[in-house]
């Protein structure tokens, strides 16, 4: 049988390159934060993973205690304040994130607290994040001013 004459060889890219053609591009800001990090939950709208940074406003962080970090992947979305209805997949998608999360790590038996930092001085990243931490939280010094915090449990227990 002999080749069709009608029929014109197709020549891909693999064929004259060798390889497949890759291009280079820019890096967008998400991925360079989330880098070498290990990922917890990833979709096409949102990335979940173990942060390594604590924010300078942040509580130090204690031996066990897990720190998260949801990022969206959507461009022009800087923080909670920029989302509306109209964000709709968005939403439901950071919504998912932080489930995919907690179910992956557990959280969901422990407990856990999600957090999103709005405006400076608080935000200090370009796009919409949420701080997801599990584990013990720092106690916070009494706030009963002039009593020890054995008069303050002596008192609740009177009542």
């Amino acid at each position: 049988m002999s080749p069709d004459p009608k029929k014109k060889a197709v020549v891909a890219a693999v064929d004259v390159l060798g390889l497949e053609p890759r291009w280079p591009k820019e890096a967008r800001e998400w991925e360079k934060l989330v880098a070498d990090n290990e990922v917890v939950y990833e979709d096409r709208h949102v990335v979940v993973f173990h942060d390594p940074i604590d924010e300078e406003h942040e509580s130090s962080r204690l031996a066990g205690e897990i720190r998260l970090t949801l990022l969206s992947k959507k461009e022009g979305v800087d923080n909670l304040m920029d989302l509306g209805v109209a964000d709709e997949t968005l939403n439901a998608a950071i919504l998912h994130g932080i489930q995919q999360a907690a179910l992956r790590l557990g959280l969901e038996k422990k407990g856990f607290e999600v957090r999103s930092h709005i405006y400076p001085p608080l935000q200090h990243r370009p796009e919409v994040a949420f701080k997801i931490r599990a584990g013990k939280p720092p106690k916070k010094p009494s706030s009963i001013s002039g009593s020890t915090q054995e008069d303050a449990s002596q008192t609740a227990a009177s009542t």
